[in-house]
């Protein structure tokens, strides 16, 4: 490509792989009602590409793009500072969110914007409007536009309450294949070369791709769904233990949307299929933190006898329509006839969807975080100092030292007709002062105490526990925070590494480590107690997690002569570390009549995990 010429996307078409993402990505320009898409991913994947290719390829649509460093002002809107100043008349200066009208609004890295302002975005794009309230204005626009947004999840988990706003999920992968790697870099490499020449081959594809969306928009209002699908729908979603519904409506709509593309008027058992993958994965409740496991009723399993085996699940408006119609039969000539709900078609929607989506969810390792029982709840914390975000402003208590300048122009635009300008373009008051309210997230430190004694070598589980170590380790999200490793074993138990954020150093010294002999878990206590109450000390605005991965069970007792178990109660009960919590990874292959982890994670208070819940899926 020669020098000066801006590179330009690939054509949609020339994308390979993803087809879930680019299925979704028609489903939202064909149906104006859904408002929200999220395309998950690890980096590299092709995701903003891929986003971008295909609202170029949209006529009439743009796409406004929201930086992560966006105000709120610059977002929603605002004083219009030039008017407030010419006229000293205060009104409103619209934001991204008025440009985004008629238009896609894409946001990269979703996962690290804040939770509030989030939150604020899809309760416009699902409304419609925007109202903005601030600084002496109060005024409303329309805003009718798509969120799409991409992120990759090991940066960081979406809170689970803004993802359910998204009203499909999808994810994308790595090839894994040597041809499709060939081909990814080939056509890069294409492109690069001759741009124009690349795009023309893929245009007739592109051209018929926008004909079957404009073709499945035009016949989108005629395809039925019937009062059974959505029953089914009701049903799936249920069975894989989904709350809310959102989710409900969400399949129901792009199960329309899916048989549009189809060309056809009514909704298959398959398009409710492929709509539950697009529209669920965000959305399961997860087993591994205590919400109930998946349970699907058959199609041959006993109905109760007092229960009517075919109303059994119909709501009670449903039950009261049905007494009418017996009472009046003569009502009822010209209405549909009474649906079942199909337990065999259920289950059979429902393990195919699960096994999809399971699938998907072997993509991804476990989070260090929501081992710890952390995922999606880093919170903001307010700061002083002039480090962090700046978020908003406020009124000074006494004498700023970290002036908000453009809140305090705002504040002083309106008064600049009745002041005199003393030759200054703005003339700024005392109680025009605004100062920056600045946030941070909260960090967190997590000690490793790992036990490397014989016992864990002879089962064999030792490779096991350094992988599940590097599983949590190897997420980006645990860089913005501390680790540190403590090893034990009979005559050697230290810190092996200090607190740090290199998380690669962890990783070579615990492969390293040298393993065998008793179990001193006991003095293994005592020298975390002592090294976390010294830390605790020193770093009191951080949350602390202690993870003891061992099979529990003490072998060498503190003090020669002692009854190991005995004592390493005695010890237990003196593990009152301020602001800290601990989770017991039990490493023993298969636990015993005694399950020794377990006991002891009774005895601290502590979260119990089983070792394969570590392992890299």
């Amino acid at each position: 490509m020669p020098p000066g010429i801006l590179r330009r996307c690939l054509p949609f078409s020339a994308i390979k792989g993803a087809d879930d993402a680019k299925n979704a990505l028609k489903c939202i320009a064909i149906d104006d009602s859904l408002t929200g898409l999220l395309i998950k991913g690890p980096a590299g994947t092709a995701k903003s590409m891929l986003v971008r290719s295909f609202i170029d390829m949209l006529p009439g649509k743009n796409m406004v793009n929201v930086p992560q460093n966006v105000t709120d002002e610059q977002l929603f809107g605002g004083l219009d500072l030039e008017e407030a100043i010419r006229l000293g008349r205060t009104s409103v200066k619209g934001g991204l969110l008025q440009r985004a009208d008629g238009n896609i609004l894409y946001l990269d890295n979703v996962n690290l914007f804040d939770p509030r302002m989030l939150s604020s975005i899809m309760e416009c794009a699902e409304s419609g409007r925007v109202v903005v309230e601030r600084e002496g204005i109060s005024a409303e626009y329309i805003c009718r536009t798509t969120v799409v947004a991409t992120m990759d999840p090991a940066e960081q988990i979406l809170p689970d309450h803004i993802a359910d706003r998204f009203d499909m999920c999808v994810q994308t992968y790595s090839a894994e294949d040597v041809s499709e790697r060939f081909d990814i870099v080939n056509a890069n490499l294409e492109f690069d070369m001759d741009p124009d020449g690349f795009i023309s081959r893929y245009s007739e594809e592109d051209s018929n791709i926008l004909s079957g969306i404009e073709a499945a928009r035009g016949i989108l209002n005629e395809v039925i769904i019937s009062r059974k699908d959505i029953r089914k729908i009701s049903a799936v979603c249920r069975d894989l233990n989904v709350k809310g519904h959102r989710a409900d409506i969400s399949v129901a709509k792009v199960s329309r949307v899916l048989a549009a593309i189809e060309g056809k008027n009514a909704v298959s058992d398959i398009n409710i299929k492929d709509a539950a993958v697009l529209c669920l994965l965000h959305r399961r409740k997860d087993p591994a933190n205590g919400r109930r496991p998946l349970q699907i009723q058959k199609a041959d399993a006993p109905v109760p006898e007092d229960t009517h085996p075919v109303s059994q699940d119909i709501p009670d408006e449903d039950r009261a329509g049905e007494e009418v119609a017996e009472e009046h039969p003569d009502q009822t000539m010209d209405a549909e006839p009474e649906e079942t709900e199909d337990l065999g078609t259920v289950a059979e929607i429902t393990d195919s969807v699960k096994e999809r989506l399971e699938s998907m969810d072997s993509a991804e390792a476990v989070r260090l975080h929501r081992i710890a029982g952390k995922a999606g709840r880093r919170k903001n914390i307010t700061i002083s100092k002039r480090t962090g975000r700046y978020r908003g402003f406020r009124i000074p208590s006494g004498r700023s030292v970290d002036p908000a300048f453009d809140a305090t122009v705002r504040a002083a635009a309106p008064y600049q007709r009745t002041r005199e300008s003393k030759g200054l373009s703005i003339n700024i008051k005392p109680q025009d002062i605004r100062e920056k309210i600045r946030i941070k997230k909260d960090s967190c430190s997590f000690l490793f105490a790992v036990d490397v004694s014989g016992s864990l070598v002879k089962s064999g589980m030792m490779q096991d526990i350094k992988n599940g170590v590097k599983a949590m380790l190897m997420d980006s999200y645990v860089q913005r925070d501390k680790v540190a490793l403590l090893t034990f074993r009979m005559g050697e138990v230290r810190i092996s590494v200090p607190f740090t954020r290199s998380v690669e150093g962890v990783c070579d010294i615990l492969e390293n480590t040298v393993t065998g002999d008793g179990t001193p878990l006991g003095a293994a206590m005592l020298l975390i107690r002592e090294y976390m109450l010294n830390y605790v000390r020193k770093n009191p605005e951080e949350k602390c997690y202690v993870i003891l991965i061992t099979d529990g069970e003490a072998t060498y007792p503190v003090i020669r002569g002692r009854e190991a178990s005995i004592e390493l109660k005695k010890v237990a009960a003196t593990m009152n570390i301020p602001n800290t919590e601990w989770i017991v990874v039990d490493s023993s292959l298969i636990p015993g009549k005694i399950n020794h982890a377990l006991n002891l994670s009774n005895m601290l208070g502590a979260r119990y995990v089983r070792l394969e819940d570590l392992r890299l899926l």
